[in-house]
């Protein structure tokens, strides 16, 4: 039987996209692991699992330019798993690559790739 993406759907839930994001996700008593966000919606998010994650557990996430994202594991099947957030999220800045975030402006490390610096 093949993993599908929502095997529950609640009809009161949001409208997920579809995505290709990255997230690292830290399991209770764990290290952070990079997992694949296959949908995304403000409330929740589904991604895939190695068989960790467990129905009502507490995850944090880190995804695009957002860190210590709060959620709870809602529904898993052997792949996929469908997560709530805590609180709703801004889906342009889950989006950005992770890493990318405020660039300094003053000292030498501003000015590193100036093509005019001497």
């Amino acid at each position: 039987m093949p993993d599908t993406p929502d095997p529950d759907p609640d009809p009161d839930r949001e409208k997920r996209n579809s995505v290709i994001v990255r997230a690292a996700v830290s399991f209770p008593g764990a290290t952070p692991v990079e997992r694949r966000v296959r949908n995304l919606s403000p409330s929740g998010a589904c991604v895939e699992h190695d068989g960790e994650l467990q129905v009502g557990a507490i995850v944090h996430l880190q995804m695009g330019s957002l860190s210590d994202l709060s959620a709870q594991v809602m529904w898993v099947t052997g792949r996929l798993a469908g997560l709530r957030f805590a609180a709703p999220i801004d889906l342009d800045e889950a989006r950005k690559p992770r890493g990318v975030g405020v660039r300094p402006k003053a000292g030498w490390i501003a000015e590193i790739n100036d093509a005019y610096r001497r």
